[in-house]
């Protein structure tokens, strides 16, 4: 049995101040590690979701990122992509230095990303592009989607459906924060909806905020990856912007936009996503989460590698 060290990070991200806002793991040295690793690491920090930074493949790209939750390896994760870029600004690496903007070009299972590493107030500022989503009408009875949420049919917007994304992602739009804040999931009801709908999570959002400066505020669960209630997840507000667009919201005029999310208040871990995006001849060509984060625990996971084959 070969026994070796791996350094991680927990980094929260989308805020400035510890213990709040979404926490990640982060390995920045992951080049020599399996999947079977990965996931064990995941698993053992057990933070929603961590990310592993390897070599690029091409050339044409500066490295690569692997995101896995406790339980399984995903497509893509905004809240541990701005953790990991923050843990590699504060250690210098790819040559990153204070007030010296540099941009990325990622390789991940949701294709070749941008991430762009920035600076405010000599902290890392990290805005990064998603791939922009498509909406489709959600395909299963509302009524039994709003049992598993525990909301009542009143409580739904009168104005659009619940619509899900070509990622899995359902959204569903309630009228307010009082809706929001009653939400009592049904964990089993939820992961029967995911296996039969082919759903990842579900967003339920409010842009009713009140005298909140905030566009909108969302909760976020996602059963079946192995999250009861993700703190703030920026891959659910970046397409939200989208929905918006959508569905008749923004003024048709404007091209470039620019707003302010809010998640986590309601399980003790606020963070704010900015959201940019960009319409051209009426589409949506540009979508891009932005945000802070701090490091909050650094240490080494010893790994006892038994000499069984993996990948």
């Amino acid at each position: 049995m070969a026994v070796s060290t791996i350094r991680f990070r927990q980094v929260d991200a989308f805020t400035r101040k510890p213990f709040t806002g979404n926490p990640a793991g982060v390995i920045l040295d992951s080049e020599n590690l399996r999947k079977v690793d990965m996931q064990n690491i995941a698993r053992e920090i057990n933070a929603t979701e961590t990310a592993f930074i390897l070599p690029a493949e091409s050339e044409k790209h500066d490295l690569k990122i692997r995101w896995f939750t406790p339980t399984q390896e995903v497509e893509l994760c905004g809240h541990a992509t701005i953790a990991a870029f923050h843990a590699l600004a504060e250690e210098g690496r790819f040559d990153l230095q204070i007030d010296e903007p540099q941009s990325f070009l990622v390789e991940s299972r949701s294709g070749i990303l941008t991430v762009d590493v920035e600076w405010a107030n000599l902290r890392p500022y990290i805005k990064f592009t998603l791939p922009n989503p498509r909406f489709f009408p959600y395909p299963g009875d509302i009524r039994y989607l709003c049992g598993a949420l525990g909301l009542a049919d009143i409580e739904l917007s009168e104005k659009v459906k619940p619509q899900i994304t070509d990622n899995g992602y359902c959204y569903v739009p309630v009228r307010n924060l009082d809706s929001l804040e009653t939400l009592e999931p049904n964990q089993h009801l939820l992961r029967t909806l995911n296996e039969r709908h082919d759903l990842n999570g579900f967003a339920v959002v409010t842009t009713d905020t009140g005298e909140l400066e905030e566009d909108w505020v969302m909760r976020f669960f996602a059963p079946s990856l192995g999250i009861i209630e993700d703190p703030v997840t920026g891959s659910a507000n970046g397409p939200m912007a989208a929905f918006l667009w959508e569905n008749g919201f923004l003024n048709p005029d404007k091209k470039h936009f620019s707003f302010r999310a809010s998640q986590g208040e309601y399980i003790g871990r606020p963070g704010i996503v900015n959201v940019n995006m960009v319409i051209r001849d009426g589409k949506v060509v540009i979508i891009q989460i932005a945000g802070e984060a701090v490091s909050v625990m650094e240490g080494s996971i010893r790994l006892n590698r038994h000499s069984t084959s993996g990948f």
